[in-house]
């Protein structure tokens, strides 16, 4: 259920940084991450903060990963051209925070819940990771390279009442749940409870999602903008088909505070570890000003604020 960024999502608030840059995305970045800029205009290398220091020499490992998610995905420009620069850091520091807690191996489980075209499954499984996708599409690139790659894969609609009813419970060490929960309209807890049964004992969670609570939506409401993503699609299509519940996954149905998600994670039985409020990375076809905003040290420690955040990271664990 990882899909592309709507221009919402990808918008800065020019306004924010008037005058001296002349005035959203939705993907993540490190909270204590500095930026640095070579050629701002043509490309961006930013900084790992010290939480992201390889450990244990595993940085070169990583690196061998993506490299080789993007030899997989040469030809989807897509992904690597728009997708990748802006979730990159975020996939990043997820690896990084799993690595501190799960070192790489065939016998560590990892859940990637909506996995979509299966990129992120495909770095984690090249880390060393015994991965599994879940999703509802059904996408022949992906399913060939899980194939290759060795990646399991699981069918299931987030919104059906029992969706992981295949998964073995106690059965997988690390969960992540990126971007997703958003688009789920059935039950939000009941779908973080049931794949709180499939971990196992000290297992970790990651859950990212948008956060609603910044200066960017109030303006947006302002201004009479609807503050979700898919709002004209919730309006237009049907939530009920003939097989059941659909899973639209360009709608957002619910964006959620923190203290929302703080609940679903009591409910479920997770206790969080870890939350930060994180942006967006950026990319080459964005104009110059976003680039110099979302890559300027000051504005870039703003949008690591809730009120400057585009969204929410969290890492929780089940007890042992």
């Amino acid at each position: 259920m990882r899909i592309q960024p709507s221009l919402r999502d990808e918008e800065s608030p020019r306004w924010l940084f008037l005058p001296a840059l002349k005035r959203r995305a939705k993907l993540r970045l490190p909270l204590r991450g500095t930026a640095t800029t070579n050629n701002l205009l043509n490309s961006t290398t930013i900084e790992l903060p010290q939480s992201m220091t390889p450990i244990n020499g595993l940085g070169n490992g990583i690196e061998a990963a993506i490299a080789a998610m993007r030899r997989e995905f040469s030809g989807n420009d897509w992904l690597l051209n728009e997708h990748w620069p802006l979730n990159e850091p975020h996939v990043r520091l997820m690896v990084m925070d799993l690595l501190a807690h799960f070192p790489p191996s065939r016998n560590v489980r990892l859940l990637d819940v909506g996995c979509a075209n299966g990129y992120m499954s495909f770095i984690f499984s090249q880390l060393g990771y015994d991965v599994t996708g879940v999703d509802m599409s059904e996408l022949p690139h992906r399913d060939a390279m899980f194939a290759r790659a060795g990646i399991n894969f699981v069918r299931a609609n987030l919104n059906d009442a029992n969706p992981f009813e295949h998964l073995d419970p106690a059965s997988f060490d690390i969960v992540i749940i990126a971007q997703v929960i958003e688009h789920v309209l059935n039950h939000p807890l009941g779908l973080l409870r049931q794949l709180t049964d499939a971990m196992r004992p000290g297992g970790a969670m990651i859950l990212t999602t948008p956060n609603p609570a910044n200066v960017m939506n109030a303006v947006r409401t302002m201004r009479g903008r609807s503050m979700l993503w898919g709002t004209q699609d919730f309006i237009d299509e049907p939530k009920f088909g003939e097989s059941g519940m659909i899973s639209q996954a360009d709608i957002h149905y619910r964006e959620y505070t923190r203290d929302e998600i703080y609940h679903m994670f009591e409910g479920a039985g997770l206790r969080v570890e870890l939350s930060r409020y994180l942006p967006f990375g950026s990319t080459r076809g964005q104009s110059a000003w976003k680039q110099l905003a979302k890559n300027n040290p000051l504005t870039r420690k703003l949008m690591t604020r809730r009120l400057f955040a585009s969204n929410h990271y969290f890492l929780a664990r089940k007890a042992r």
